[in-house]
């Protein structure tokens, strides 16, 4: 698997790093990818006698030195990996790395605070996780990292009954070998009852809600994945609101990882600061992994 961690030289990058050096799997099954992303030169004023080459030279060094920390990280737990510094924008950049090295997954920090619950408007990890084709990882300073990743790992699968939900369950399935899934719970939050829905005679969807076949519906493709691929996993009805439910079952459970769905539709796809994927982000206390 092809590791993708975008390094800012910031402890939120440095915690990434320090996610995929506590792998405890076979270490030839990773091979990281170290990127930091310098903005690009800015051009004031044509021939204003500014060295662009030398400014170039100097932001690649400067890149150079934001990838050290990491580096020694990932060193010291045994990998040798990849270090490339470009210049761009640095969301789109990370985007476009992961297509153009085909990488398997992204591992990357967020500082997790700000005025829009964890993800200031325009931050990158905010763009990168809706838009990248592959799985993302969320690491806040504060994130509780797995102990045995690679060997035994309890995954949270939280699933709404889309398609795009059950897809991210099949995702979990496909890397199960590598990332050493052991226990995968899968969630279905239902809404509360309205006092209306209480107190009315009862019609499809109200009985369709209390007799549960919704939540059985919404987990019967992911439950026969995991069955056919031998995974343990126990299937938990709750109801509420799903981003704190979600986050506080995963502390509870012991969970090491929980993998959501994000669809990554719209015009502003990279400011979803609504959605259930980035709140449940903001508020987990272990890596959130979105499942485009």
């Amino acid at each position: 698997m092809k590791i993708l961690l975008p390094v800012d030289g910031s402890e939120p990058s440095l915690h990434a790093a320090r996610l995929v050096a506590a792998y405890r799997g076979d270490a030839r099954r990773l091979a990281p990818v170290l990127l930091n992303v310098q903005p690009p030169p800015l051009t004031v004023w044509p021939n204003a006698g500014v060295d662009r080459v030398s400014l170039e030279e100097a932001l690649f060094a400067e890149g150079a030195k934001c990838l050290e920390p990491a580096r020694s990280i990932l060193r010291q737990a045994g990998f040798e990996p990849e270090c490339h510094v470009r210049l761009g924008h640095a969301a789109e950049t990370i985007v476009d790395a992961t297509r153009e090295w085909q990488t398997d997954a992204v591992v990357m920090g967020t500082r997790g605070h700000g005025p829009l619950g964890g993800f200031a408007l325009g931050s990158v990890a905010l763009r990168v996780a809706p838009s990248a084709r592959c799985p993302v990882a969320l690491v806040k300073p504060d994130t509780r990292l797995p102990e045995s990743l690679g060997r035994r790992l309890r995954v949270v699968v939280p699933l709404d009954g889309s398609q795009a939900a059950t897809q991210a369950a099949l995702r979990v399935v496909q890397c199960a070998g590598p990332l050493g899934v052991e226990q995968v719970d899968l969630v279905h939050f239902q809404p509360t009852l309205t006092f209306l829905e209480a107190v009315m005679p009862p019609h499809g969807d109200v009985l369709q809600h209390w007799s549960g076949r919704e939540a059985e519906d919404a987990v019967a493709s992911a439950r026969q994945a995991l069955a056919d691929a031998g995974i343990a996993h126990q299937v938990h009805k709750l109801s509420g609101e799903p981003a704190a439910g979600i986050a506080q079952f995963a502390l509870e459970r012991g969970a090491d990882l929980i993998a959501m769905a994000t669809r990554g539709i719209g015009t502003i796809r990279h400011l979803l600061v609504g959605s259930v994927a980035l709140k449940t982000a903001h508020l987990s206390h272990v890596p959130v992994a979105f499942m485009r």
